[in-house]
């Protein structure tokens, strides 16, 4: 079928939030010790790579990633192209020109795209503004992805904008890989794993062009 993978492949060398916990893999069992099969022992962050930030992550007592409601994150999307430079975080004026509609999933395209590509750590990166984050939970969208690790700007000491969004029940997708991505209306499948009461998961997430 044709689709897009944006997720972006897990490995040592794929860069994660500052602070998050290191990803670590680790032969189990191997068939080249005499053993049965090949088992490995992996160990990782919630958050790491391309994931999903379950309302949990922010909000005390919020749903965690098993409770979410996964048609908000599964269906048709829209990728927006935002041509701002870097450093330059994503207005309420830049989304008032995108006709937006309740409900919608909007996916952020950045420079970010071709500048992180998994490997390199941005301090400069583009995220979403806090009055932004306030329009999108007004406007009531599903959900909201982007192409760095964090939707929150580089400045936000508080996690504003998180919690505007995650408060309002809004499923957020980050660390997307856009780089081979055109702007444009494609069907969404992103898969969290079914992790009881944690605040986020690692995700395979797909877009399939639609036609126009």
């Amino acid at each position: 079928m044709d689709y897009i993978d944006v997720t972006y492949p897990v490995d040592e060398t794929l860069r994660i939030y500052p602070g998050d916990p290191l990803y670590t893999v680790k032969p189990y069992l191997a068939v080249a010790r005499g053993d049965l099969c090949n088992v490995a022992a992996f160990s990782m962050g919630c958050h790491t790579g391309t994931h999903m930030d379950a309302p949990l992550h922010f909000v005390e007592g919020a749903a965690s990633v098993d409770q979410v409601d996964l048609s908000r994150i599964n269906g048709e999307a829209r990728v927006i192209e935002y041509k701002g430079g870097p450093g330059s975080d994503i207005s309420v004026d830049f989304l008032e020109s995108c006709n937006i509609q309740p409900k919608e999933r909007v996916i952020f395209k950045t420079s970010n795209s071709r500048r992180f590509g998994g490997r390199t750590l941005l301090d400069d990166y583009t995220a979403i503004d806090e009055a932004a984050a306030d329009w999108l939970v007004r406007k009531q969208v599903s959900c909201i992805g982007i192409d760095y690790m964090t939707i929150e700007p580089a400045k936000s000491t508080d996690g504003a904008v998180h919690r505007c969004v995650l408060g309002a029940g809004i499923l957020v997708i980050e660390s997307l890989d856009l780089r081979e991505t055109a702007a444009g209306r494609y069907r969404l499948v992103c898969l969290p794993l079914r992790l009881a009461g944690l605040d986020g998961s690692p995700v395979r997430a797909l877009l399939y062009p639609l036609a126009d």
